[in-house]
C-alpha cells in the first residue's frame, strides 16, 4: 500500500541573551561541565527565578520574524516530570499564554507552513554517557539556557518542505539577531513528529516524535527512515506505537526511548514566581522597529525589482552581513547586477581562500562601488577590476590610488596598441595562418598575447578590433 507522511515539527532554538532566564549565569557554549551553575539554575531549594527581559524581548522579535501574531499578554507555566538533567523536577515554560500564535512560512512547494505557537522555556542540562564505565553523567552548564520553542501545525508533507522551512526559519533567526542557529552545537535542535496514512485518507495515523535532530541531512534522514518503518509495521498488520524515539547518526535508524507524553501527563499548572509578561503597544512597535528587512523580502526585491537571478539572489541572502554589504554598495552605484557578480565572483573567492567573512573584509561597500564603476565606465578593464578587488581586499587602499600605482588605467592610444598588434602577428606567423585556415580558437591565444604585451592597462575592447582587422 500507499502511503502519505504527515509531519509536524517542533523546533528548539537558543536565545542569544548574555545570561540564561531566570539566573544571572553566563549563557554561552562548551566550557568545562557544571562551571556556570549557581543555585538558581540548579534548582536549589528556597531559591526564585528573575526573568530576564532581553529574552522576552528575542522571543517576540522570532515572532515577528515568522508572521506570528506577538501578544502583549503572555504568563508562565510549570511543566512537571522527572529527568536526571533537570533537578528542579520541573521546567519554567509557557502553555497556557504563550508569546506568540499563528504564523506561517511559505515552503519551496509554494504550501503556507502554519505556526501554532511560539513560547518561552528553559533548557534542560545534558547527560554524557560513558558506555565503557556503564555510567551517565550530569552537566548542568546547559540549565536555564533560555530557549523559544517553535511548533507548527502537521502540513508538511515531504522532506523538501520540511528541510526547506527549517533553513529559512535558522536564516530569518539569525537576521533578527535572536538565535545563532548552530545546529552542530545544539543551538537549534528539531523534533519531527510523523505519522503516515494511505494516500487518499483523510484520518491521520499515530504518530512517533523522533528528538533532538542537530542537521538538514539528519533530518531526512530520519525522516525516510520513519515513514519506512511506519510502513513495514502497517503492511504487516502491525499497529504503530505512540512513543518518543531517538535518530541514530551512524547506523541511519530511530530507536524506542519512552512512550510519548500528553500534555496532561505533565500536569502543567500556572507558575507562581513569575508575573505575567505585559508589553504596552509602545514597546511592542519599539521591537517592531528594531527588526531588520527579512531575508524573504530581500529575495523578492533582488529577483523583481534587480532583475538578478534566483540562485544569485539566494546565495547574497545566506549572510545577513554580506546581504548588508550588497545593500550598501548598490545604494551608491545601482549597477545591480555588477555588483552582485563582484562579490559572488571574486569577494567570495577571496573569502574563501582566506576562510574568513565578509566582516573582515579591509574595504568598504563604497570602495567595491568604485571598483565597479570604474570598470562599467571603461576607465578600468573588468580583469583589472577583480585585481583591484583582491589588492584591497588584502591591503586596503582607495581604488583610483591602487589603479595608478599598478597600471590598471586603460590606455585608450590605438596607435601604440597597435604597434604591438603588428608584434604579436609577426611572432606567431604559424598562429595567424592556422586562424586564417579556419581554426577559430586560435583567436583566444593571439589575443592573450597582445593583451600580455600590452598590460594590463590595455583596452581589451580595443585591441579585440584591432587584432580582428589585422587579421583579415
Amino acid at each position: 500500500m500507499r502511503y502519505q507522511p504527515v509531519i509536524g515539527l517542533e523546533i528548539h532554538c537558543e536565545l542569544l541573551t548574555d545570561s540564561k532566564v531566570f539566573c544571572t549565569c553566563q549563557n554561552e557554549f562548551g566550557g568545562s561541565e557544571n562551571t556556570r551553575v549557581c543555585p538558581r539554575c540548579s534548582g536549589m531549594p528556597g531559591t526564585l527565578p528573575l526573568l530576564n527581559q532581553g529574552a522576552v524581548k528575542l522571543a517576540a522579535k522570532a515572532g515577528f520574524a515568522t508572521d506570528c501574531t506577538v501578544h502583549n499578554y503572555s504568563s508562565f507555566d510549570r511543566k512537571n516530570y522527572f529527568y536526571p538533567d533537570l533537578p528542579k523536577a520541573y521546567q519554567i515554560t509557557q502553555f497556557e499564554s504563550p508569546i506568540c500564535t499563528d504564523g506561517y512560512i511559505t515552503v519551496c512547494s509554494g504550501k503556507k507552513i502554519r505556526i501554532n505557537r511560539i513560547h518561552i522555556e528553559e533548557d534542560a542540562g545534558k547527560l554524557v554517557h560513558d558506555d565503557y564505565e556503564g555510567i551517565s553523567m550530569a552537566d548542568y552548564n546547559r540549565c536555564g539556557v533560555p530557549l523559544i520553542e517553535i511548533v507548527t501545525e502537521p502540513d508538511f508533507r515531504t522532506v523538501d518542505e520540511v528541510q526547506d522551512f527549517v533553513e529559512q526559519i535558522a536564516l530569518r533567526l539569525k537576521y533578527a539577531d535572536v538565535c545563532d542557529a548552530r545546529m552542530e552545537q545544539g543551538s537549534l535542535r528539531v523534533d519531527v513528529n510523523i505519522s503516515i496514512m494511505p494516500e487518499g485518507s483523510t484520518e491521520f495515523g499515530t504518530r512517533a516524535e523522533i528528538k533532538n535532530l542537530n542537521s538538514l541531512k539528519a533530518i531526512g534522514r530520519a525522516i525516510e527512515y520513519e515513514i519506512q518503518r511506519q510502513s513495514e509495521i502497517l503492511d504487516n498488520g502491525g499497529t504503530v506505537v505512540q512513543e518518543t524515539r531517538r535518530f541514530n547518526d551512524n547506523h541511519g535508524d530511530t530507536k524506542a526511548l519512552r512512550s510519548k507524553e500528553e500534555a496532561h501527563d505533565y500536569r502543567y499548572f500556572p507558575e507562581p514566581d513569575i508575573p505575567p509578561v505585559q508589553f504596552t503597544d509602545e514597546e511592542m512597535e519599539e521591537i517592531k522597529k528594531s527588526m531588520p528587512e527579512m531575508p524573504q523580502k530581500r529575495f523578492a526585491r533582488y529577483t523583481e525589482e534587480y532583475g538578478l537571478p534566483n540562485d544569485d539572489a539566494k546565495l547574497i541572502i545566506s549572510s545577513r552581513a554580506f546581504s548588508d554589504f550588497y545593500e550598501s554598495a548598490v545604494k551608491i552605484n545601482p549597477d545591480y547586477r555588477q555588483i552582485a557578480n563582484m562579490m559572488l565572483g571574486e569577494l567570495n573567492r577571496n573569502l574563501n581562500d582566506t576562510q574568513s567573512t565578509i566582516e573582515d573584509a579591509k574595504f568598504s561597500p563604497a570602495e567595491l562601488a568604485k571598483v565597479v564603476k570604474m570598470s562599467s565606465d571603461g576607465v578600468i578593464s573588468k580583469n583589472a577590476a577583480k585585481d583591484i578587488l583582491t589588492i584591497m581586499f588584502n591591503n586596503g587602499g582607495e581604488p583610483e590610488s591602487i589603479a595608478k600605482e599598478h597600471g590598471f588605467i586603460m590606455d585608450n592610444d590605438a596607435s601604440g596598441l597597435e604597434e604591438i598588434v603588428d608584434k604579436i602577428i609577426s611572432e606567431n606567423a604559424d598562429s595567424v595562418e592556422s586562424y586564417k585556415s579556419g581554426n577559430q580558437k586560435i583567436f583566444g591565444f593571439l589575443m592573450g598575447q597582445v593583451i600580455k604585451a600590452a598590460g594590463k592597462g590595455a583596452n581589451p575592447q580595443l585591441a579585440k578590433g584591432l587584432l580582428i582587422n589585422k587579421l583579415k
